[in-house]
């Protein structure tokens, strides 16, 4: 069997995972009320879904080599099939840049709905449910970050609100 990039993907997804574990316990310690947060939390937790995540890569990576090793040898990826995913990534890239670069100015609230929508929609979802989950999804990073972990989130152009 040959090794894939999806399998590369996935073991580096591991590797990243486990020097994450190792480096987080040198980190200081939370408040003593409260045993499980502290700067290690978050960290801890997302290198715990991304070694789940890697062993998911490999896995899928394992069934799909197996499924083109059984399919016809003519089924090739057609060049506008590749150019389509190329112009998605390029898209994608340049949203990424442009929620970094107005993340500040025009706040947490407003550009991670714009975001959020404009991914969906990218990706093919219905503009109302783009919408919909936006909002839900900002909404809940809201309550998750800025309320129960109390993380400052900008607000940019709604600071005039208090929010």
């Amino acid at each position: 069997m040959k090794i894939t990039r999806e399998h590369v993907v996935g073991l580096i997804c591991i590797a990243v995972s486990i020097a994450v574990l190792c480096v987080t316990p040198s980190f200081p310690k939370g408040q003593e009320s409260v045993n499980i947060t502290g700067p290690a939390f978050f960290p801890n937790v997302l290198a715990i879904a991304f070694i789940i995540l890697g062993i998911a890569q490999i896995i899928a990576a394992f069934k799909s080599a197996h499924k083109s090793q059984t399919a016809a040898a003519n089924d090739s990826p057609k060049d506008a099939q590749r150019l389509k995913k190329i112009m998605l990534s390029v898209e994608f890239v340049a949203l990424m840049i442009a929620f970094i670069v107005f993340f500040n100015s025009l706040g947490f609230f407003i550009s991670t709905t714009i975001f959020l929508f404009l991914l969906m929609a990218l990706l093919g979802l219905k503009w109302w449910k783009s919408l919909l989950y936006a909002v839900i999804y900002t909404a809940v990073i809201y309550l998750l970050f800025g309320v129960l972990f109390t993380i400052g989130l900008p607000a940019g152009i709604l600071s005039g609100l208090g929010l």
